[in-house]
């Protein structure tokens, strides 16, 4: 099946229900497991409730993780049903449980989480690292080297979006698992299948870097 196709698919499951998912879903999270030691999460596939209001959907991000599992038998995991829960907000949780049983039983070494940004955005991609500390700079290098190869020029780091707020999938993993980690949030000119140029170099790039962190 041709990747577009199959991110239209995937995409069906996060889109029901305007994009609350499958409502009542418990536990509100799908967890994938492969081989290579590297994790992708997406915690707001869905609509997701924070500070007494509901967020959008990172749109796309949810396929991204699922197609790029398809593509590098990493693990994936990401929310599947709207919950009074932002896994990337609170402190502790129900996603976070799931994320760390699954880092300390497979020895999961790379974390990326997948975030979206507004087309507005200055940035094509921005790198939150908890301004440096979550990933070693040799892979953060790779990781921008390898946007860059793919034609994703316009990549910051901790520019907009830094992952410093101790409640996000990114500075638990760094700070509490240990775990080399990174929070990669994508503008919407380059995760919407409409453009499937840009939308491509996305889908490439991260491959790249999942295979680079995961030995491959």
């Amino acid at each position: 099946m041709h990747i577009l196709s199959l991110i239209e698919q995937y995409e069906l499951q996060f889109s029901n229900n305007n994009y609350f998912g499958d409502i009542g879903v418990d536990p509100p999270y799908s967890i994938v497991e492969g081989s290579l030691p590297v994790l992708v999460s997406a915690p707001h596939a869905i609509n997701h409730f924070r500070e007494h209001a509901v967020k959008p959907a990172d749109m796309y991000t949810g396929s991204l993780a699922l197609l790029l599992q398809k593509l590098t038998n990493c693990y994936c995991i990401y929310s599947n049903s709207f919950s009074k829960e932002d896994p990337n907000y609170i402190l502790g949780g129900e996603y976070k449980a799931a994320l760390r049983a699954l880092v300390k039983e497979h020895r999961i070494q790379f974390v990326i989480d997948l975030h979206g940004a507004s087309k507005l955005r200055e940035f094509d991609i921005d790198l939150g690292t908890l301004y440096g500390t979550s990933i070693r700079e040799n892979n953060l290098n790779d990781v921008i080297g390898i946007f860059n190869n793919n034609g994703i020029t316009n990549v910051r780091q901790n520019h907009t979006f830094s992952a410093s707020h101790p409640g996000t999938i990114t500075s638990y993993c760094a700070k509490e698992l240990l775990v080399q980690s990174i929070q990669i949030e994508i503008n919407r000119n380059y995760r919407n299948p409409n453009a499937f140029d840009l939308f491509q170099k996305t889908i490439h790039s991260l491959e790249q870097i999942i295979k680079l962190l995961g030995g491959v």
